[in-house]
């Protein structure tokens, strides 16, 4: 059987005096990364969300520019180019790359001390695409590095932190499979208003059952964390199960209920 599914991680990257001076990789699409019991035919990474937090106190602040009424739009937008480009700054240079070594350009911006705020956030996607992702297939990747354009490099009071978000696209086969269940775990749980994984992640799984044998609705989640009216309901006396041929996820599944409940199950590998 051939299925589609999703990971979706978080970038947070920090970077410094000490390690802005190189090609930093943000992301790369690594086929490592798939946990799965069947036969990857294609992984393709997106990424969504790109942004850049800078705090730059190393450099003289940088005043607004001075636009006039009088001034034509080409006169202010040359103000504002000149503000951004002609005054103290670093520079955020953005690569792309293959699954080679070699990284190619495709955009940068300018990191500046902005005169009555404490900091700037840049939005990265802007530089890579006009889509709504950054595609980057099965062997893309990501970089950035700062950039001396005559005023140095970031010091040891300066801070940018590239973050945001992407999602691995992973097709499966899995019929291919013909590893029989050997081995069960038993599954007795109390779920109240806290949040807590009843299923951990586990790379050989083949089936799961639940049933809330409580008095109270539970709410399950695909995650490390569940949340009060969202996931997937399970009233009292209801039950939920899924096997590798419905349902690929092998990451920790969790619970909470509004009350106090319980959860009995198996997950066998």
């Amino acid at each position: 059987m051939i299925t589609t599914f999703n990971k979706v991680k978080t970038i947070a990257i920090k970077i410094n005096n000490q390690n802005g001076t190189g090609i930093i990789p943000i992301i790369e699409n690594n086929l490592n990364d798939i946990t799965s019991s069947g036969q990857v035919l294609s992984a393709n990474l997106f990424i969504k969300n790109l942004k850049a937090y800078a705090q730059i106190k190393s450099l003289s602040p940088v005043a607004l520019p001075n636009i006039s009424l009088e001034d034509s739009n080409t006169e202010r937008l040359y103000k504002v180019l000149d503000v951004e480009w002609q005054s103290p700054r670093y520079q955020l240079n953005l690569y792309i790359s293959d699954s080679s070594n070699d990284w190619h350009p495709v955009g940068g911006i300018s990191l500046l001390n902005p005169s009555g705020y404490p900091y700037r956030i840049y939005n990265l996607m802007d530089r890579f695409t006009d889509n709504l992702a950054i595609e980057l297939g099965e062997n893309g990747k990501v970089g950035v590095q700062i950039q001396d354009v005559g005023y140095g490099v970031l010091q040891a009071n300066d801070l940018v932190t590239i973050h945001g978000s992407y999602i691995l696209e992973m097709v499966v086969d899995d019929s291919a499979i013909i590893n029989p269940i050997t081995t069960s775990t038993f599954i007795n749980q109390s779920v109240n208003q806290q949040s807590l994984i009843i299923v951990p992640a586990i790379a050989t799984r083949k089936y799961v059952l639940l049933s809330n044998v409580g008095a109270n609705p539970i709410y399950l989640n695909f995650g490390q964390t569940a949340f009060i009216n969202e996931g997937i309901p399970l009233q009292p006396r209801g039950t939920y199960e899924f096997s590798l041929n419905e349902a690929a996820y092998l990451g920790d599944i969790s619970a909470i209920s509004d009350g106090t409940s319980q959860i009995l199950g198996i997950q066998s590998t």
